[in-house]
């Protein structure tokens, strides 16, 4: 199904809850993650738009690309931050008996962590050689891209699985309340006033 540009365009621009208004900060990850999908399903949407025969159209959808990409690229790194420096070593020092297994989970998550960086990079350098909107992508380059995007949605969305099966509820019930406190002022931190306008995960 071809979505119509207009929604991709409305979606690649919709907000995120400001640091500030975190309270919870186990599930605003799960709601990152689901922020997170909706970029991905405009990446996977957008080619037919981007070669629309209609200027318009090819304009308001390299605008939502570009929009999708700049949010994946902040959101990725300030996820990855609150995940790798807040949640995984607190979770980590109050493990118990369950130190081992926990200690593997995060093991994993960071190693595909970097995995998805390295694609998404690939795909951000491969997105910059487009031709200057509205100009469309060649069909080589169109190909390319929709391969890039397979690739990281393949990589993103089993460890999206993964973090809200195994490592949110793990976390729920290794957390105490001072814990859960000091992550939630550290992801508040890192979306203070230096923050990149516009986007606020």
């Amino acid at each position: 199904m071809v979505y119509p540009v207009s929604r991709l365009a409305e979606r690649s621009t919709q907000g995120v809850d400001p640091g500030v208004a975190i309270s919870d900060p186990l599930q605003h990850l799960v709601a990152c993650h689901d922020r997170i999908e909706q970029r991905l399903q405009i990446l996977e949407r957008v080619i037919p738009h981007l070669r629309s025969d209609s200027e318009e159209k090819r304009r308001e959808a390299r605008q939502a690309l570009d929009n999708a990409l700049h949010f994946l690229e902040v959101m990725g790194s300030l996820h990855t931050q609150d995940e790798e420096e807040s949640v995984f070593p607190r979770v980590l020092a109050s493990a118990g008996d369950d130190a081992p297994m926990l200690r593997e989970l995060t093991t994993m998550l960071e190693t595909q962590h970097r995995e998805k960086e390295a694609v998404f990079e690939q795909l951000k350098s491969h997105v910059a050689g487009f031709p200057a909107s509205p100009s469309p992508p060649s069909p080589e380059q169109a190909s390319r891209f929709e391969g890039l995007v397979a690739q990281l949605a393949g990589l993103y969305r089993p460890h999206i699985m993964i973090e809200n099966e195994r490592l949110i509820p793990l976390s729920a019930a290794h957390l105490n309340p001072a814990d859960s406190d000091e992550i939630r002022q550290e992801m508040r931190a890192r979306r203070g006033a230096d923050e990149p306008r516009g986007v606020r995960p």
